[in-house]
């Protein structure tokens, strides 16, 4: 027959078995959550962190009370020491579980499976914790909560006026879940907010901005905004932006640099096809609606800067303005004298570069004026392309401001780049005086100013003086062989036959023969 004394033995060493277990378990949870603070990039290393956080809270909170009632017990009043007996038995339970739950998920998460929805898992652990409650409330204290909450009519309309906004984001937690209008990692927006959504929760929704900050937003505000998925029924975004051309620029001119523009940007997609349209006309002048499709959401800042940035490049190559706000008069009063002395800046310098050049020398004066004439200076932005390899050319290009890259490129391998030109280089001229195809692509390195000068001012030059050809011809040959090492020893045969080559070449891309040569057929 047993005695007291070792029931009394038995349940010390229970206790002092459950205070060690939880101690383990308790510096277990600190060990992992250490690991895992060095890893917190992740989204789900940090969603395991967080969740390990409520159990080891709960534990801290048993080992306070086994150690106050192991020290203390004396001292209290026995209802007192009883109490803390209860809760301590309460933290421990409820701790165990929430430990149990955070491992079971981390696990499913790591197999890559998809686990229950975060607002289910938070009703399930709240209604264990309840009947835990309960269970301990009628057991330690004969407590009935079902007959007192079935029995007080006051305690239930308290209760409900004071949960009314949680019970709201509750049941707003619920629809959302039902109707699922956007499920974890999809972009979504709703009043002011946008983000990527990490899960929702029965009281809030977790999101992630594009800065990279969390925002916890109430599930009842979201069931009263519009929600807008950006990754449905497509995962592309979708951008539209209105840009404002001058009334003087034809549409079909405007919507063709606009849509090249927005073309060469890498980050938007080629299909579906970006789309220029004529919006409406306004006192500032026309305004052009662009819409464009990118990979997602999160590039949608960077698609806009490189979209943006080629619109105003490629605009203001193409000598189209962005018109002024209207309001300031004097502006407008005092463009033509602005566009009057940049109009001889350029001119002066477009003589200094061309007169550098050894076939414009080669031209009459009169000749040379009409190039000066025809020049035209355009801008380019860093990577954008001023000629591309392989394709047909009737303009050629003097660096008056930064550099510019040569690439040369090769089947299966990537652009290679051969030479870097500054300020006075020239290229693109075998392509205006013979029609040869271009043989490398120049890019900009950094903002680029280049004049340019088209095949329309050689064709009236040589209209005017066809002999001149002999003299581009010859000049250019010489050029071209002594740019080519391998053959610096060639002869004044070979010379003659490459100029005789050219000439020809100049004369059946301009369409003209000198006198007295014949037709063929």
């Amino acid at each position: 027959m047993p005695f007291a004394g070792d029931d009394a033995r038995v349940a010390q060493l229970q206790s002092l078995t459950g205070f060690l277990t939880a101690l383990a378990l308790f510096l277990f949870v600190g060990l992992l959550r250490r690991a895992l603070s060095t890893r917190r990039v992740n989204l789900a290393v940090k969603q395991f962190f967080d969740e390990l956080g409520a159990p080891q809270r709960l534990l801290f909170l048993y080992l306070v009370a086994r150690l106050a009632g192991f020290f203390w017990q004396n001292e209290f009043h026995p209802a007192v020491a009883h109490g803390i007996e209860t809760a301590s038995r309460f933290f421990g339970i409820i701790a165990v579980l929430r430990l149990g739950d955070s491992l079971a998920f981390a696990f499913i998460r790591w197999r890559g499976r998809v686990g229950m929805p975060r607002i289910l898992r938070s009703l399930g652990v709240w209604a264990i914790t309840f009947l835990c409650a309960a269970v301990l409330l009628r057991v330690e204290y004969k407590l009935d909560l079902s007959s007192l909450f079935a029995t007080s009519a006051l305690l239930s309309v308290v209760l409900g006026f004071a949960l009314q906004e949680t019970l709201g984001n509750l049941f707003a937690g619920l629809t959302l879940h039902a109707e699922q209008p956007f499920e974890a990692g999809e972009w979504v927006s709703f009043g002011k907010y946008c983000g990527r959504i990490l899960d929702v929760g029965w009281r809030s929704t977790r999101l992630i901005t594009v800065d990279e900050d969390e925002l916890l937003v109430p599930n009842s505000l979201i069931s009263r905004e519009v929600v807008i998925n950006h990754m449905r029924p497509q995962l592309t975004d979708v951008i539209e932006l209105m840009i404002t051309v001058d009334l003087d620029v034809t549409p079909a001119r405007a919507k063709a640099v606009l849509l090249e523009a927005v073309k060469s940007c890498p980050l938007v997609l080629p299909i579906p096809e970006p789309v220029v349209q004529m919006a409406s006309f306004t006192a500032d002048g026309v305004h052009y609606r662009i819409k464009l499709h990118t990979e997602s959401v999160l590039v949608e800042r960077k698609a806009l800067d490189q979209v943006q940035e080629a619109i105003w490049y490629a605009l203001r190559r193409a000598a189209i303005d962005i018109p002024y706000p209207q309001t300031t008069v004097s502006v407008r009063e005092r463009a033509p004298e602005a566009e009057d002395r940049r109009r001889r800046e350029h001119r002066a310098e477009a003589e200094d570069l061309l007169g550098r050049i050894d076939f414009v020398q080669a031209l009459s004066a009169p000749g040379r004026k009409v190039l000066i004439e025809r020049a035209r200076f355009l801008e380019y932005g860093p990577g954008q392309a001023i000629v591309r390899q392989g394709e047909q050319g009737d303009t050629l290009y003097l660096v008056a401001r930064g550099e510019v890259g040569v690439l040369i490129h090769a089947e299966g391998a990537a652009d290679k780049e051969v030479a870097r030109l500054g300020r006075g280089a020239l290229f693109g001229e075998m392509s205006v005086l013979t029609g040869d195809p271009r043989t490398a692509t120049v890019v900009a390195m950094g903002d680029a100013g280049l004049l340019a000068v088209d095949r329309d001012a050689f064709e009236r030059i040589l209209s005017a003086e066809p002999d001149l050809a002999q003299n581009l011809a010859d000049v250019i040959a010489r050029r071209r062989l002594a740019l080519d090492a391998a053959r610096a020893t060639q002869q004044a045969p070979a010379l003659e036959k490459e100029s005789s080559n050219l000439l020809s070449r100049i004369r059946d891309i301009f369409g003209f023969r000198r006198p007295g040569d014949k037709a063929i057929g």
